[in-house]
């Protein structure tokens, strides 16, 4: 579609979701501007306004293929900053439930690559389209709206490094990938615009990462560990190859499990994992850094499908979804949530959010379910457990142990966690017969136990499947 004469898109915000956005609707306005508070690095390194850009990043395979749509060369680009690739279960390890998955070939190309990395490499993309313009240090104050038409009219932002204040951006469209803790539905309700409703887990999750030299030897050339928190022991880890020979590994704790930033009890936290392996890394990996803390108290769901907003502001990214990020789910949902975007702006203007939020409903459905069914595992977070929600995590530990002598449950589980399959998929025949065949030897309350020299405190997670 060829852009109308004059029209002007403005982005909040320049992290993944931002750039996504740019570029979606690039290709239907005739000027994009995006408007950043922090400073832009000129070098892959992490900013302060994206701390969990210092921690373990998963982009979904799904998400990885619609980069590479929306950036053709994007994945050759990575492979030359020497981003590591491989197949999702010859190539990795993973532990769920206490369930190591059977090693098998899925079919399933992950590529590994540094949150950094990954935003640098977009942002110059993005810089490089003509009608985009990227403005950093750059402070979005509020949204103006016209109280007659309720339509967008600009964002006003202040800027002490371009040397503005109270400066109008006029905008057709203002597209909200400011995140999770958007100022946006403030600014909105004092204009008479109310929040929408929003669903929220407080998970109280903390992760502490820190980076390694990578060895050959390490993990016999395996490119990654993760191991998943449970009931029984509410702690995770990550272990993933990056760019230039090393490791980022992320420890997460909830609640009162947070792992510690002192080295030695680093080291022993991941000891108290269900897989010895990740523990002997530590002790034997040289580090590059100190480690450091991220806390996600909450996620949130934000109903705006039903709300009632100005024409021409379209939310986006974790301003839609806060996901728990020990899923990896965000940054493909986003990429997701890009290609629908610039579908929507391919049509009436003036319906453009309404059409956007309605088709991508259904992706966000998906993901929250799939990501809050699997913290109600949890008995001490607080939230409404469904019938539906309670068959769900049921067959998915059944589903977890059959993975661990079926390859090919395994798969299947993957390319759901992965964007590429609907969960039900985890339910048709020939899935389902291979859970029941993979549980016929085993007691239906089986469930495993917490490692050797775990706190007993540990005891009051434990529920029945």
């Amino acid at each position: 579609m060829t852009p109308q004469t004059n029209s002007r898109a403005v982005v909040i915000g320049a992290g993944m979701a931002g750039l996504l956005a740019a570029r979606a609707v690039s290709e239907s306005f005739d000027r994009v501007t995006v408007v950043e508070r922090d400073t832009l690095p000129d070098t892959p390194t992490a900013r302060r306004c994206v701390p969990q850009g210092r921690h373990a990043h998963a982009l979904t395979v799904r998400g990885k293929d619609v980069l590479e749509e929306l950036f053709p060369g994007l994945t050759d680009i990575l492979l030359e900053h020497s981003a590591p690739t491989g197949d999702l279960q010859a190539d990795f390890r993973l532990v769920v439930d206490g369930h190591r998955f059977a090693k098998g070939v899925s079919g399933i190309r992950h590529m590994l690559v540094s949150r950094p990395l990954l935003e640098w490499q977009l942002r110059n993309s993005v810089q490089a389209i003509p009608n985009v313009e990227i403005l950093d240090r750059c402070a979005v104050t509020t949204i103006a709206t016209d109280p007659r038409t309720q339509a967008v009219t600009a964002v006003i932002v202040d800027s002490t490094a371009h040397r503005l204040t109270d400066h109008r951006i006029a905008a057709d469209l203002a597209v909200d990938a400011s995140g999770r803790s958007s100022q946006v539905q403030g600014w909105l309700e004092s204009q008479g615009f109310p929040r929408p409703d929003e669903q929220r887990l407080s998970i109280n999750l903390t992760y502490a990462t820190r980076h390694y030299r990578r060895e050959p030897s390490h993990l016999y050339g395996d490119l990654g560990l993760l191991v998943g928190a449970s009931p029984a022991l509410p702690r995770a880890g990550a272990i993933l190859a990056q760019e230039h020979n090393s490791w980022i590994i992320t420890l997460a704790g909830y609640g009162a499990d947070a792992p510690s930033l002192d080295e030695e009890q680093f080291v022993e936290f991941a000891a108290s994992l269900p897989a010895p392996e990740f523990a002997d890394l530590l002790r034997h990996a040289e580090p590059l850094d100190t480690a450091v803390h991220y806390r996600i108290p909450t996620t949130v769901r934000r109903n705006f499908t039903a709300a009632h907003l100005p024409t021409g502001y379209v939310p986006f990214g974790d301003t839609l979804c806060c996901f728990n990020p020990v899923y990896g789910q965000g940054m493909g949902v986003a990429a997701v949530e890009s290609l629908i975007l610039r579908q929507c702006c391919a049509g009436d203007r003036g319906t453009l959010a309404g059409r956007f939020l309605r088709r991508i409903e259904p992706t966000l459905d998906e993901a929250w379910d799939m990501s809050a069914n699997t913290d109600l595992r949890m008995p001490f977070i607080d939230g409404e457990r469904t019938t539906k929600t309670k068959l769900t995590n049921a067959y998915l530990t059944r589903l977890y142990r059959a993975a661990a002598t079926d390859a090919r449950v395994g798969a299947a589980f993957l390319r759901v966690t992965n964007l590429l399959d609907h969960p039900a998929a985890l339910m048709n025949p020939p899935t389902l017969a291979r859970v029941l065949w993979g549980n016929r030897h085993r007691r239906p309350d089986h469930e495993p136990t917490a490692p050797a020299g775990t706190a007993g405190t540990l005891s009051r997670h434990r529920v029945e499947s």
